[in-house]
């Protein structure tokens, strides 16, 4: 297929232009023009574009792109990546919170799916986008309960915060690291029993205890896998395009 079609095709699908976004999403590094195979990760590191190589793929989608926000010299590792890229002949599309956000492949609506929750909606709004998603657990569960079976479907939970109720009737999603205190202040205007995000940041710990809200940190990493290998599905079924997860984790 060519380069252009992939990218006009993921451009309207994921909606990317809709979204204020400090990373630069869409095609960020092209290549001569064809794609065969596509690899699909969640971030653009050396480890990740060596393993889309060995697999013979020629284009990178990722949901971490190599720019973020400000202009970047080519030296150090972002010259290496570049240049480990180029020298492939293979394209770098990006999609950050359009991943995140997207109501079919997005990280929120695959995890809240993967976690049984049922009348799932969009929330958590930022930078005028709904990026996460909400929906109820019928019957209710324990904490603890629920808690293990998020650990079945993300992997080991870093911390759970359990400041809030002991029976989880609702639950909100957002991956990454989803801790500005607008979103803390908005679980608790809406109820939402159980937060379940990846990473955790100290400057939001107190707001969470004074608010009383249960937290769950399944990992960056780990809570962002699930739009990627979405994605790379997607492309395989409605364009034909065949497409390979790699997998490079972050402890993080």
């Amino acid at each position: 297929m060519y380069l252009k079609e992939i990218t006009d095709y993921l451009d309207n699908y994921l909606n990317v232009a809709a979204f204020r976004d400090d990373a630069a999403n869409g095609l960020q590094v092209e290549n001569s023009g064809s794609v065969e195979k596509a690899a699909v990760a969640v971030d653009a590191c050396l480890e990740t574009i060596a393993g889309a190589k060995a697999a013979g793929c020629t284009m990178l989608i990722v949901h971490h792109g190599l720019f973020w926000g400000r202009p970047f010299v080519l030296t150090g590792n972002t010259y290496q990546r570049i240049s480990a890229l180029i020298k492939a002949d293979m394209a770098l599309y990006a999609a950050h919170l359009p991943l995140d956000a997207h109501p079919e492949v997005g990280n929120n609506a695959q995890i809240a799916r993967e976690i049984g929750l049922s009348a799932i909606e969009p929330f958590a709004l930022y930078h005028g986008q709904l990026i996460g998603m909400k929906g109820a657990l019928t019957p209710a569960q324990p904490l603890a309960a629920f808690a293990k079976k998020l650990e079945a479907v993300i992997g080991p939970c870093h911390e759970l915060l359990e400041f809030g109720p002991r029976e989880i009737k609702t639950v909100g999603v957002v991956s990454g690291s989803a801790s500005d205190p607008e979103l803390i202040s908005e679980l608790h205007d809406q109820s939402i029993d159980l937060f379940v995000t990846g990473e955790p940041k100290h400057g939001a710990y107190y707001l969470i205890q004074e608010l009383g809200l249960n937290i769950f940190y399944g990992g960056h990493y780990r809570t962002e896998r699930f739009g990627p290998q979405a994605l790379g599905g997607h492309l395989q079924k409605q364009l034909g395009l065949p497409a390979v997860f790699i997998d490079a984790p972050s402890p993080f």
